[in-house]
C-alpha cells in the first residue's frame, strides 16, 4: 500500500482525511505545517504528497515544489476550496497531478491514492492506448496522464490546447474516444495490409 504525507493544519478537512485514509488502511504521516512536511519528506519515502490548502494556494504549490525536489517520484495532490482554472493550471504546471475541491470527494481522491502510476502516458504507443480499458481510464490514470494521452496522438480534437481546464469526467470521455479511435485505426491498417497481400 502506498504511503502518504498529508500536510494540513487543524482544519476539519485534515482530521476527516486522516481518519478516513487511516481507516482504509493507508499508511499516513501528518505534518501540521510546511516546515514539518519538509522534515518528514527528508526522512521517509512517500508515494503521495497531499497538501490541504487552507491558506493561499500559491504557497501550497510552492511548498510542493520544495518537497518535490526531495521526493522526486511522489504524486502531488492539492486540496483547496479555490479549485478554479488558475489554481488547476498553476498546480499542473508545478508538477502536481491533481487539484481536488473541498469538501473532498473521496470517489475522486481514492483512485489517485490507490494507483501506483505504473503507466506513464507519454510512453504509451497507439496500440497500448487502444488497449486501455474503461477501468484503466477511470482509476489508473491521473488527469495529467489523460491529458498526455490526448495530446500524444493526432486525434482530431479542437480543444487540445485547453485540456488543463477540463473536468475529470470530460478528460475520461475524450480518452475513451481516443482509445476507440486508435482501435479502429489499427483495424483499418490491418485490413489494408491483408488486402494488399
Amino acid at each position: 500500500m502506498n504511503r502518504i504525507l498529508l500536510i494540513t493544519g487543524q482544519s476539519p478537512t485534515g482530521r476527516l482525511l486522516m481518519n478516513t485514509l487511516h481507516g482504509l488502511g493507508f499508511g499516513i504521516d501528518i505534518a501540521r505545517d510546511g516546515d514539518s512536511g519538509i522534515r518528514c519528506a527528508t526522512h521517509r519515502h512517500y508515494s503521495h504528497i497531499l497538501i490541504d490548502s487552507d491558506q493561499s494556494y500559491v504557497k501550497s504549490i510552492q511548498l510542493f515544489c520544495r518537497i518535490a525536489k526531495i521526493q522526486k517520484n511522489a504524486v502531488g495532490v492539492l486540496l483547496t476550496a479555490a479549485a478554479n482554472l488558475n489554481t488547476v493550471y498553476s498546480a499542473i504546471e508545478a508538477g502536481m497531478r491533481c487539484v481536488i475541491a473541498k469538501p473532498v470527494d473521496f470517489d475522486q481522491l481514492l483512485p489517485f491514492l490507490e494507483s501506483k502510476y505504473e503507466m506513464v502516458a507519454h510512453t504509451l504507443s497507439e496500440s497500448e492506448i487502444a488497449g486501455l480499458s474503461l477501468s484503466d481510464i477511470q482509476c489508473s490514470l491521473s488527469d495529467a496522464e489523460l491529458i498526455d494521452i490526448i495530446r500524444s496522438v493526432d486525434y482530431p480534437f479542437a480543444g487540445k490546447h485547453r485540456l488543463e481546464h477540463f473536468d475529470r469526467d470530460t478528460l475520461e470521455r475524450v480518452v475513451h474516444l481516443v482509445s476507440r479511435w486508435c482501435r479502429q485505426r489499427a483495424q483499418r491498417e490491418q485490413e489494408l495490409t491483408l488486402t494488399a497481400s
